[in-house]
């Protein structure tokens, strides 16, 4: 069976979002229900230059959104390196804020609570422990990790298991055709502590679109004007991914298929996620999401195809290897 597909909300609010009220917000949650998908993946930091409002427009459509699962993550300051985000107070403080925002059904609260960064000065047994204790609370039903690297994600496995703590259910890690890290290290250890894998970026931020490696990078994530934009360039900017997509996007079309279409179809059907994980689908239009979606239930690739995906793996994976 393929993972499941968990809607992003990082966009809600955000310049250049379709999504910036709760009609708009209540249109897409509308077309994203009539496609199956009943799970959301929120952040006490997102929108980034407008902290919360993804999840205040959540809790603006209650009576819609109660009928997702909704996941969210602790606030974390992106002016600093996050220390002290995630000492007992400071993971309480954010809950309170989410839970305010989100306007969960009574006994319902937050699916999956996340770490959004590593906090490296606060000690992991106080971090476990907090999360745990939110769970025990009713705030939350199980908590996950995401952006930890994997010695920390050993560690903290290894001290719940030495004191009987609830381990973190999920992983958010970064994995696409371009960004297949996680194949190596990462998931041989979730799969080893029972911890499933939702992925994010799964077609590179629009990068698989051939848009950037173009030049026609206007009205994408990729144009100066998007608040993202140059982060995205830093993030997926380098002369040999560039420069390896380009080749991609040549020999896909010649093959007759599109980028982003063989994009969304591996990471469905041929990565290595299994049923219990999931794939996270951003868009900052209705059409992206329900286009994605589309493409998602066309099924496998040709063996034509998946060549092509392995060769651009081979292309990249010197310089993007570690990336989770």
């Amino acid at each position: 069976m393929p993972p499941q597909l968990i809607f992003g909300t990082a966009g809600f609010g955000m310049d250049n979002s379709e999504f910036q009220d709760a009609e708009s917000v209540r249109a897409v949650l509308t077309t994203v229900k009539g496609l199956g998908i009943r799970r959301l993946d929120s952040g006490a930091r997102y929108p980034p230059l407008n902290p919360g409002r993804s999840e205040e427009l959540i809790g603006e459509v209650a009576d819609l959104s109660k009928d997702f699962a909704v996941d969210t993550k602790v606030f974390t300051d992106t002016r600093k390196d996050s220390s002290g985000d995630l000492t007992r107070e400071n993971i309480q403080k954010s809950v309170e804020g989410s839970l305010g925002r989100l306007r969960r059904p009574e006994g319902e609260g937050i699916n999956v609570l996340h770490i959004h960064r590593a906090d490296p000065t606060t000690p992991l047994e106080e971090q476990i422990q907090a999360f745990n204790e939110q769970i025990e609370l009713g705030h939350c039903k199980a908590w996950g990790v995401s952006n930890v690297p994997i010695p920390t994600l050993e560690r903290i496995v290894a001290l719940c298991d030495e004191h009987g703590w609830r381990k973190p259910s999920c992983y958010q890690a970064e994995y696409s055709i371009v960004s297949r890290g996680v194949e190596t290290k990462l998931l041989p250890l979730l799969r080893a502590h029972g911890i499933r894998l939702n992925a994010f970026r799964s077609i590179a931020s629009g990068l698989l679109t051939g848009n950037l490696s173009s030049g026609r990078t206007e009205g994408t994530r990729f144009d100066p004007a998007n608040p993202l934009g140059g982060a995205m360039r830093r993030v997926f900017g380098a002369p040999d991914l560039v420069s390896a997509v380009k080749r991609f996007d040549e020999r896909t079309r010649e093959s007759g298929a599109e980028p982003l279409e063989v994009a969304v179809r591996w990471i469905v059907h041929h990565s290595q996620l299994g049923e219990e994980d999931g794939v996270l689908l951003g868009a900052s239009k209705t059409r992206q999401v329900v286009q994605t979606v589309e493409l998602a239930r066309k099924g496998p690739l040709s063996e034509e195809l998946l060549k092509l995906v392995d060769e651009l793996w081979d292309a990249v994976k010197e310089t993007r290897g570690d990336i989770i």
